[in-house]
């Protein structure tokens, strides 16, 4: 399989499930960036995919004039990420979104978000955090 069909199928299956839980007691607008988020994600330049993704353990959100968020994972290895996006104005449209993810160090409980990026208004989201545990959960059905 190639690598585009490989990437169609991984977002088919986080559109798919993010569809499914269009209604339900787990909707809200974030998890549509989120999912933007998760589609992004590339093993080769990340060092992992949205499917070696096992659980969220937190989760933080801020919105404006941009929306900004990320999350911590748990990987199927045993290892621990961060991944945080941005969507512009123009709504994940690659001239002004972007992620940055990668991989924490053992002691490293979350990513500095405030010195990495001058984040200081972006607040931990359990719900969030649950909501995208719940996103995973249906990808894995």
């Amino acid at each position: 399989m190639s690598k585009a069909a490989c990437d169609e199928s991984v977002a088919g299956r986080l559109l798919a499930a993010r569809r499914a839980m269009r209604g339900t007691e787990w909707d809200g607008s974030d998890l549509d960036h989120f999912v933007q988020v998760l589609c992004r994600l590339d093993a080769d330049r990340h060092g992992f995919g949205a499917l070696d993704v096992l659980a969220i353990e937190d989760a933080w959100v801020a919105t404006g004039e941009t929306w900004t968020g990320g999350l911590v994972a748990l990987l199927m290895n045993g290892r621990r990420a961060h991944v945080d996006g941005r969507a512009g104005q123009s709504h994940w449209a690659e001239e002004d979104s972007d992620i940055e993810a990668g991989l924490l160090d053992g002691a490293a409980q979350h990513p500095e978000l405030d010195a990495r990026h001058g984040w200081q208004g972006h607040a931990r989201d359990d719900t969030m955090a649950c909501r995208l545990n719940e996103l995973l959960d249906r990808v894995a059905r």
